[in-house]
């Protein structure tokens, strides 16, 4: 089934349910299929035809929804873009995926129109206001003067809905085609993953321009026909009372989302909220505990998705789970539709057995298509036809599913692996950091070198003596790091994930502390006792 049947037919069932709530306005689904019906046709009379791209420049907002839903009841293929991106980067993608236009607001507004004067492919620049007074287009007035009816647009499930960038950590950003097929099945698969029903509420924090908010939020709300509650950007000092508000019993996360809820002061806490269930990956056990002891909410799920294969595996919500674990493959509630498949092989692609440390390999029907206008990406990444993740990982016996660390980041010390991760995880642990970043610097004697750089909380100080020592008691002696940076932030990809790769450019001993001759001495003083 493609996104506009899939859509239309919640209409056809609960047309005066309400399906979206923004601030103090609220849809139902009969007004928000409307509203759809009213932007597609503005796409229509703009010149937009099947399978040309536009891109939405759009922080969280009803106008977002419409815009995406609107692009695909016609034909159109949505192309976000990260609403932090400068110009460079926004033009890279409207250059490469040739959109036709692109829809900004008052944030973005500056960045489009400069894209505008540069790119080669781009019609035009739409903005949401009623009157134009740059060389952009007034969306709003298009909308309010389109019909709300549609005319009947061939469609298939095969069809591309979107092309999502990734972040470009190892070169440029490579742009993923998901199908309209992709997208419903995603959503049904929510349901289960997150026992997703008509009653629910779900809060949507994270961004829509990423695949998390797109195929887990909107997508699973509309399979299960409950409601959306979105809000403009994530305000950990005011999630709480947002979510007490609006009476959300469900909400999405990423690992950056769930330490900052948990580092929040406990006053912030609304005791009297109703949320349920949360889906999160990575979720440790430090945040795993803050949301079931300390918030009260009984489903914490932890997960694993990837933009070009959300809903891979989780933890069931009614079975056993396995903290710090990824989980089981993902079903589809009608089991006789093939969903996750996974497997752990070696680097000449043969499986590995129970236990042992391999690439993640998968197919699932919500994969990508591909790579947008990247043959050479495509084939590499589904050689033998299944999809190579990148990823370490392993399986244990119960059938679970462990990460380890991207394969790339594995560091290799005196013979041994040691994941960035675990060390990542020990780090972190101490009330006194924030977050931190652990990469391998080259040695001066063969292999790597582990270096942690090192964010602390606000007004924290911690002598490297002290973060050593803790390091010492809860990892292997090769596995503390040699190298101590302490710094006021870490740097991110546009999708907020630290980017390693920025940090490996630094030398070993670039505004680092060598701790080397103290882990030594404290070594030392271990073999005399």
């Amino acid at each position: 089934m493609n996104i506009r049947e899939y859509l239309e037919s919640k209409v056809g069932k609960y047309p005066d349910k309400v399906y979206l709530t923004f601030e103090d306005r609220w849809w139902t689904y009969q007004q928000f299929n409307d509203r759809v019906n009213q932007a597609a046709n503005a796409f229509l009379e703009l010149g937009i035809q099947k399978g040309d791209r536009v891109c939405l420049m759009l922080l969280n907002s009803p106008e977002f929804l419409f815009s995406w839903f609107g692009l695909n009841k016609m034909g159109g293929i949505m192309v976000p873009i990260n609403t932090a991106f400068k110009v460079p980067e926004t033009l890279y993608i409207v250059e490469h995926c040739g959109a036709k236009g692109i829809i900004a607001q008052s944030e973005t507004q500056p960045t489009a129109l400069s894209v505008q004067e540069k790119s080669s492919s781009l019609k035009w620049v739409a903005l949401f206001h009623r009157d134009s007074k740059e060389k952009s287009i007034a969306l709003w007035s298009l909308w309010d003067k389109s019909s709300a009816s549609l005319k009947e647009i061939p469609l298939q499930d095969q069809d591309i809905a979107s092309i999502i960038y990734t972040s470009g950590t190892t070169g440029p950003p490579k742009g993923a085609m998901h199908t309209h097929q992709a997208y419903v099945l995603c959503g049904q698969a929510m349901t289960v993953r997150a026992g997703l029903s008509s009653q629910d509420r779900l809060m949507v924090i994270l961004p829509l321009f990423h695949a998390n908010a797109q195929f887990y939020s909107v997508m699973g709300s509309l399979a299960a026909e409950a409601s959306v509650i979105l809000v403009p950007r994530f305000h950990a000092s005011q999630f709480w009372r947002q979510a007490k508000k609006y009476g959300a019993t469900q909400f999405n996360f990423i690992g950056a989302v769930g330490r900052i809820l948990a580092a929040r002061p406990k006053e912030e806490f609304e005791p009297g909220h109703s949320i349920r269930v949360t889906n999160g990956g990575p979720v440790p056990s430090d945040v795993y505990h803050a949301f079931t002891e300390r918030f009260n909410i009984p489903y914490v799920i932890d997960g694993y998705g990837l933009t070009e294969c959300p809903c891979v595996c989780q933890n069931p919500i009614y079975g056993l789970k396995k903290v710090g674990s990824m989980g089981l493959p993902a079903q589809h509630p009608d089991p006789s539709i093939p969903f996750t498949e996974m497997r752990i092989v070696d680097d000449e692609d043969r499986d590995l057995p129970i236990g042992k440390v391999g690439e993640l390999v998968l197919r699932s029907p919500v994969l990508m298509k591909g790579y947008f206008k990247d043959p050479q990406q495509t084939t590499e990444v589904m050689r033998g036809g299944w999809f190579h993740t990148g990823d370490d990982c392993y399986q244990d016996e119960g059938g679970y599913f462990f990460f380890v660390d991207r394969k790339k980041d594995i560091i290799r010390r005196k013979g041994e692996n040691i994941s960035s991760v675990e060390v990542e995880m020990v780090i972190n642990a101490h009330p006194k950091v924030s977050e931190s970043a652990v990469v391998a610097v080259p040695s001066s004697l063969s292999e790597d070198e582990v270096k942690a750089f090192v964010v602390l909380r606000e007004g924290e100080d911690l002598p490297p003596e002290e973060m050593i020592d803790w390091c010492r008691e809860r990892l292997a002696d090769f596995k503390i790091p040699r190298y101590l940076k302490y710094q006021k932030t870490l740097p991110k990809t546009p999708s907020q994930r630290i980017a390693k790769y920025l940090l490996k450019q630094e030398g070993a001993e670039e505004g680092s502390l060598d701790m080397s001759g103290y882990i030594q001495e404290i070594l030392s003083e271990r073999k005399k006792i």
